[in-house]
């Protein structure tokens, strides 16, 4: 399919209202519709990200520390606070442009670290557990790496018994989730880093979903395990700045534990008319908007401001997860350690929770799917502060109706996520 580019420009009035238009079909987030995908922090925090976003939206974060002095220094400095968040005394990393460019540079660092440390090693595989993120296989595609996954405990965390079994001679990483995206819970990260010690692995969290969340609940007396380099045998994190970061989209962060470790990141080349090129990211080109915006959230939160938002946030859960364990039928999988809760029927035998999925997305609720267990998933943001109420009310009526109809999902209908 091929469009022609409309011979003459138009107004940008006319062009704006037509793109508001587009998003007339789009789930209503912003009244709480839905599950993921956007990780509202407040208006106040959408007009700082707006405008630093725009004031460095030339910038090109390729060049930052030569071109852009300004960049380097707000990636430093960015760097350095997620670094004391997760007690990296030594640690140090980069920007990336989200999650999964954070776990795959993590993993191509890992692979050529062991290409130095392993050199035996010619078909390296990472061990990982059965919930951990998709990108992983990803990334192991392009790197020349085999996933093995490993089935989860029966508290939905990483089995770490059954993960030291998988561990061959082929073996160079291992990977916890800190939290997992379809349970919501911290892998044993502490038995995972001792693993790890012992079997001289590289040891990755992905801590995506709370890295930049869970330090300030836990200053508020949840439960959180440990899960960064307060664990000495944690080689890697990757947390995400545009979730509870509450950056502007398109950035993420990957640390490392030490400078060493960081410097099997970038990639290195010379044979070229220009000379060096070195580029710790994928891309070449970086929006210094991102960068910026990251820089401007944190510096006006503070502390006390992220420990407020998570207060909130937290109570929310709370709520929440109590109104659902409220509801004749429908019970929490697991104990979430963060803002990821996954839930579905307490008898997953005789009760479908995907077809109570199906009665919720005909009344316009935007969940995630969840196939083992069967059910559904969400992260709390505030939006849900609106709608939870209603979210409550109607997963009461549709859980009801599909126990009292002994209701089905099509089982033809394609499982995505």
């Amino acid at each position: 399919m091929s469009t022609p580019l409309p011979t003459h420009g138009r107004p940008w009035a006319e062009i704006k209202a037509e793109m508001a238009g587009f998003s007339t079909n789009d789930v209503k987030w912003r009244e709480g519709r839905h599950a993921f995908h956007v990780w509202y922090g407040g208006d106040d925090i959408f007009e700082v990200q707006r405008e630093s976003y725009a004031m460095y939206m030339q910038e090109n974060g390729g060049g930052a520390g030569k071109t852009f002095k300004s960049l380097k220094i707000m990636e430093d400095a960015v760097v350095s606070y997620a670094a004391s968040l997760l007690n990296g005394t030594e640690a140090t990393g980069h920007i990336t442009s989200g999650g999964s460019e954070s776990i795959f540079v993590a993993m191509k660092a890992a692979r050529d670290w062991a290409r130095k440390h392993k050199p035996e090693i010619s078909s390296p595989e990472v061990v990982i557990p059965f919930s951990g993120h998709p990108t992983f296989n990803r990334a192991a595609e392009y790197l020349g790496l085999t996933i093995v996954r490993v089935p989860v405990a029966q508290d939905l965390r990483g089995d770490v018994a059954a993960m030291e079994a998988a561990i061959t001679a082929n073996t160079i990483a291992l990977v916890g989730s800190a939290v997992c995206f379809p349970y919501g819970v911290v892998d044993p990260i502490s038995d995972l880093s001792d693993l790890a010690q012992r079997k001289n692995l590289w040891l990755h969290v992905d801590a995506c979903i709370a890295g930049l969340q869970a330090p300030f609940a836990r200053e508020l007396g949840y439960e959180i395990p440990d899960f960064d380099f307060v664990l000495p045998g944690v080689s890697s994190i990757s947390a995400d700045l545009h979730k509870y970061g509450f950056g502007a989209k398109g950035s993420s962060l990957v640390l490392y534990a030490n400078a060493e470790l960081a410097s099997f990141q970038p990639f290195n080349f010379f044979d070229w008319p220009l000379g060096q090129f070195s580029n710790p990211n994928v891309a070449s080109t970086r929006p210094g908007g991102s960068i910026a915006s990251s820089y401007a959230v944190m510096n006006y939160l503070g502390h006390d401001g992220y420990l407020a938002l998570n207060k909130r946030l937290m109570n929310l859960r709370d709520e929440i997860m109590d109104g659902i364990n409220a509801i004749p039928g429908l019970t929490i999988n697991g104990t979430p350690h963060s803002l990821i809760i996954s839930f579905g029927p307490s008898d997953q035998e005789n009760v479908d929770g995907l077809a109570i999925y199906d009665e919720m997305s005909k009344r316009d609720w935007y969940l995630g799917r969840s196939y083992q267990p069967r059910g559904m998933m969400m992260g709390i943001s505030l939006p849900h502060e609106h709608s939870k109420a209603k979210l409550l009310a109607d997963l009461a009526e549709c859980t009801e109706q599909v126990i009292r109809t002994h209701q089905k999902s099509d089982p033809n209908a394609p499982l995505t996520y």
